[in-house]
């Protein structure tokens, strides 16, 4: 062996002697093999600047996404609040944010009417009220209020409302779209008669996604994905990519209406694909020439 090989040898050996010295362990998750931390250190990617003389068509549009569908199913699990390998699903994400009054709330989806997140948890988690009876050693019924502690559940929240804007951007040559507001979508019911009716899906409230705040959030919340669980989706790319199914309930109109408000049904559905199908047809249309 000659002597600059000798020489080489020996600096590899220092060289790994070094590394070895100075490497810190960092002990890892006890459910993980290594140290999972490059999700919740990341940013919300840049919104692009829009110009106003660079928009030349644009439509709101409201949409509904139902997780009881195959495809949105990593939307409704894990149900457990406490989540698996620290992901959680996107009911508790959010509850746990306005526990800690991490992001705005708004009581419409104009978002315009400030909720405050002290009235919102206090909304979920109040007692529910009971009759119940107690009956003495003579059989005599005497009825007394109970009260009967209610908690936040993410197995109530089956659909969430999500309003966007599609846009022309000369500057882009293309169609563009925008996340203004999501709602989580909670069954309501009236006792009438003694008999539980259904009386509809309504809005627990809006939360405005072009917030910084909401953006962070979403940016550092894992989803679910069946490919790989090492690089798995963060919410924002799950919002900015479209990795879920939907289905228009409404478009900016003359009467501000919801399709539901003239059509029912499979004419419902029909109605959201011709939007659906015009939109994409405006889009070609206008970059044909």
């Amino acid at each position: 062996m000659t002597p600059k090989r000798q020489i080489f040898i020996l600096l590899l050996l220092l060289a790994s002697t070094v590394t070895e010295a100075t490497a810190q362990w960092v002990e890892p998750q006890p459910n993980d093999y290594y140290e999972r931390a490059m999700t919740w250190k990341k940013q919300p990617q840049e919104l692009g600047f829009v110009r106003e003389a660079d928009v030349y068509w644009s439509r709101v549009l409201w949409r509904i996404i139902d997780i009881r569908e195959k495809e949105n199913q990593y939307f409704y699990f894990p149900t457990q609040p406490e989540g698996i390998r620290g992901r959680k699903n996107l009911a508790y994400i959010i509850w746990d944010a306005i526990l800690a009054s991490e992001i705005e709330l708004f009581e419409d989806d104009e978002l315009k009417i400030p909720l405050d997140c002290a009235k919102v948890i206090e909304r979920a988690t109040r007692s529910d009220t009971v009759q119940m009876a107690v009956y003495d050693d003579y059989g005599e019924a005497d009825y007394t209020t109970v009260y009967v502690p209610h908690e936040f559940k993410s197995d109530d929240i089956y659909q969430y409302a999500i309003k966007e804007a599609v846009f022309l951007d000369r500057s882009r040559s293309g169609m563009q779209v925008r996340k203004l507001g999501l709602a989580p979508m909670e069954d309501r019911f009236k006792v009438i008669d003694g008999e539980t009716e259904y009386i509809g899906t309504v809005p627990l409230f809006w939360i405005p996604m072009l917030s910084h705040q909401v953006r962070v959030l979403f940016a550092q919340k894992e989803a679910y994905s069946r490919e790989n669980l090492v690089h798995l989706p963060n919410w924002e790319y799950v919002f900015n990519t479209f990795m879920y199914s939907s289905f228009i309930t409404r478009v900016d109109n003359t009467w501000n209406r919801s399709i539901h408000d003239y059509l029912t049904g499979e004419d419902a559905l029909l109605e959201a694909e011709r939007i659906e199908e015009d939109i994409m047809n405006i889009s070609i249309d206008m970059w044909e020439y």
